[in-house]
């Protein structure tokens, strides 16, 4: 599969630098605040590792005044995201061949987790939203469009957001955007992927050696070529000819 840009390019085109900006409010009057401005505070502050208490206080409002927005922590998780979601352009397969489709929607992906961490392993963990089974929906139905059956348009679309959302979700947590409590980060893995001991084993040594160079390619490019195999797994397996 050839293509003249690369993942790296394409995520450049869904990426964005307008990130939200903090809430402005004047000296001596009540911090008044909207459901969206709560959404864009806890995607700034990451929605993996947001409490209450902690988007109010970014914000300079008593937690209380959430609630009149939100239920509960994990209602504003799905809100975030959901939110996340619709300010992200994916891409329409009218102009594409399935597997441009299939790419541009990686990339489109890829681009939204890497913008708002936090939520690639919140998706990784099981947070459903409405726009996400949507988004899921629309993706199915372009590859329809496209010509696969549904049950096969149904695999290629859990097979490519599922290997981004892991992909995202682990990176962000070896490079510390996302805390985590199991996962080492990059230096700390390579360093305990130590040789083995039996100095008999020198094939050990040598794909140990290779699994230390792996941590340490760009995620984006890794990322493509793990694309790359899967699409091409997609296209002799269960899309159509």
């Amino acid at each position: 599969m050839t293509r003249s840009d690369d993942l790296e390019s394409a995520l450049s085109e869904t990426s964005s630098d307008d990130s939200p900006a903090p809430v402005k409010r004047k000296r001596g009057r009540p911090a008044i605040v909207t459901g969206e401005q709560i959404c864009e505070t806890a995607l700034e502050m990451g929605v993996a590792t947001i409490t209450m208490t902690s988007v109010a206080s970014r914000l300079g409002v008593n937690h209380a005044t959430l609630y009149r927005y939100v239920v509960s922590r994990d209602d504003l998780v799905r809100q975030a995201i959901d939110l996340a979601i619709q300010r992200t352009d994916f891409p329409e397969p009218s102009t594409a061949d399935w597997r441009q489709f299939l790419w541009d929607t990686a990339a489109a992906l890829t681009g939204m987790l890497d913008r708002y961490p936090g939520i690639a392993t919140e998706l990784a963990g099981g947070t459903f939203t409405h726009q996400v089974l949507r988004r899921g929906a629309e993706m199915m139905a372009g590859l329809v469009a496209l010509g696969f059956e549904p049950n096969k348009a149904v695999l290629a679309m859990e097979f490519v957001t599922d290997l981004v959302v892991d992909h995202v979700r682990k990176t962000e947590q070896l490079d510390g955007r996302v805390p985590s409590q199991s996962m080492p980060s990059r230096d700390k893995l390579a360093e305990d992927w130590s040789d083995p001991a039996d100095p008999e084993e020198p094939s050990l040594s040598e794909i140990i050696a290779a699994g230390r160079a792996a941590i340490g390619v760009e995620p984006h490019e890794w990322l493509e070529s793990k694309l790359r195999i899967m699409i091409s797994g997609i296209a002799e397996e269960i899309a159509p000819h």
